[in-house]
Formats: C-alpha cells, sequence, structure tokens
C-alpha cells in the first residue's frame, strides 16, 4: 500500500511540477511582457475569449457592456416616454369631458335664451294689443283699468302709446299715481 502511495504522490508532483508551474509560469511572463509591450492582456484575453464559440457567451467586451447598457438607458427612455403618453391621453381625455360638458352648457344656455326671447317677443306682442285696446277705450275707462294693475304692465303699455293717448289717460288718473307713473316711465327712458 506504501508504494501505491508514494506511486499516486510521485505522479502527482510531477505533473505539478512538469506541467502546472511551467504553465502559470508560462503565463505569468507573458504577461508581464505583453504589459511593458503596452497591450492589455485582459482585454485581448477578453476580445479573443469573445470570439470563441462557447467561450464568447460567458465572456463580454467593453464594447458589449457599452452597448448594454445604451439598450437599457433607451428602454429606460422609452418607458418614461410611455408614462408621459399616458399622462398626455389621460389629460386629452378630461379637456375632452370638460370641453363637452361645457358645450352642453352652451346648448342649455341657448336654448334657456331662445325661450327668453320668444317669451320677450310673445309678452311685448300682448303688450302691443292691449296698447292698442287701450287706445280704443274711452280715457277714463282706461284709466281706471289700469289703475288696478301691476304698475310694470302699466307702464309697458303706455310706453306703445304715443304721447297724446298717454296724456289723456294720465289725466283722467288719480294725481299721486299718475305722478308715480310719470316718473318711472321718465326712469326706464333714461336707462335707470
Amino acid at each position: 500500500m506504501d508504494q501505491n502511495r508514494e506511486t499516486n504522490t510521485s505522479k502527482f508532483q510531477w505533473f505539478l511540477f512538469v506541467i502546472i508551474i511551467p504553465v502559470i509560469f508560462a503565463i505569468t511572463l507573458v504577461l508581464i511582457i505583453s504589459t511593458f509591450a503596452g497591450v492589455n492582456p485582459i482585454e485581448k484575453t477578453q476580445e479573443y475569449g469573445s470570439q470563441m464559440p462557447v467561450v464568447g457567451s460567458f465572456v463580454s467586451t467593453p464594447e458589449q457592456e457599452t452597448q448594454e447598457q445604451q439598450i437599457a438607458n433607451h428602454e429606460a427612455t422609452i418607458q418614461d416616454q410611455k408614462a408621459t403618453i399616458d399622462e398626455l391621453e389621460a389629460t386629452i381625455n378630461t379637456k375632452d369631458q370638460e370641453i363637452e360638458e361645457l358645450s352642453n352648457e352652451i346648448n342649455q344656455l341657448t336654448e334657456q335664451l331662445k325661450s327668453q326671447k320668444e317669451a320677450q317677443a310673445t309678452r311685448e306682442e300682448s303688450i302691443s294689443q292691449l296698447s292698442s285696446s287701450f287706445t280704443e277705450m274711452n280715457e277714463e275707462s282706461a284709466a281706471n283699468v289700469m289703475a288696478n294693475m301691476e304698475q310694470s304692465v302699466v307702464l309697458d303699455i303706455l310706453e306703445g302709446m304715443n304721447d297724446g293717448e298717454r296724456g289723456t289717460i294720465l289725466a283722467e288718473m288719480d294725481a299721486e299715481f299718475a305722478a308715480t307713473l310719470s316718473n318711472a316711465l321718465v326712469q326706464r327712458s333714461n336707462g335707470e
């Protein structure tokens, strides 16, 4: 058994002294010489290693690392731009909703204005007809009827009459009521 052990030890020593130590020495010597010659042995090793079919998948060159970093930066930029696009689309949707709401409000206000104009036209037509009716009435009867009406309606009727007709009806009214109506007519004509 001792002989087997000695044989195994001597084979290991032979392998160590004949192969391993000279290879390490040769690699160290090549590294030192190439460094003094101005060549970066690590970069060259990576370059040659990346060209080997099996080893190339495990070794990356600085150019590959730079490209990978650039790709990562571009992907991050794309993600940022996608987020910005999503924010802008949300803003556009919000603005579209606001526009639609404002458009609906404009339509409603337009309808209200139209209704008010129609109501005003109808009121003006009614006042015009009442003015004609009061013009045809006897002045004393017209004054008595107007004394019992709402003041704003009486003012509208009187505005629709000519000066002569208005004067004869006011003359038939109570002096205080006629004065109140006359003052109100003056204020209306001055836009107060």
